[in-house]
């Protein structure tokens, strides 16, 4: 089973749209749970942090933390780390990533390539974790221990 962290109801349209097709089950907890009921299908959302190799990643402060030293996050830093986190080793495409953290709104190729160069510079402290670029498609995240 997986788990997935919910901060709100942008982050929850964020999961419903990227576990599309995926053959995702979800189960949804409190006020959130009615829409949640609403995907297709294994995921229980909680709002809880998340551990990503030597990293603890809180969505809904929007902090990432390592040996003490806590780092803030963007909202859209946050948004990005929190989808390639709920799709641990699945390839997320440029296409979605747009439409999830940039609605409505035409964003040049650059803004997301500066933001994945972000994350993967918070990131670079462990070596097992990894931002992979999927030439042509899109990105994944993956934990190499």
């Amino acid at each position: 089973m997986k788990i997935v962290i919910i901060e709100d109801k942008d982050m929850l349209s964020s999961v419903q749209y990227a576990l599309q097709g995926k053959g995702v089950v979800t189960e949804g907890l409190g006020v959130l749970n009615e829409q949640v009921k609403k995907l297709e299908p294994d995921v229980i959302l909680m709002d809880q942090s998340v551990q990503i190799g030597s990293y603890t990643f809180t969505p809904a402060s929007k902090t990432l933390e390592r040996n003490g030293e806590v780092t803030r996050l963007s909202i859209y830093q946050s948004k990005l780390l929190y989808l390639l986190c709920v799709c641990m080793n699945i390839t997320v495409t440029r296409e979605e990533i747009c439409r999830l953290l940039w609605p409505d709104v035409i964003v040049i190729d650059q803004s997301l390539n500066n933001l994945i160069w972000q994350l993967r510079k918070l990131l670079s402290a462990d070596s097992h974790i990894s931002i992979d670029t999927i030439r042509g498609v899109g990105y994944r995240l993956k934990n190499n221990s």
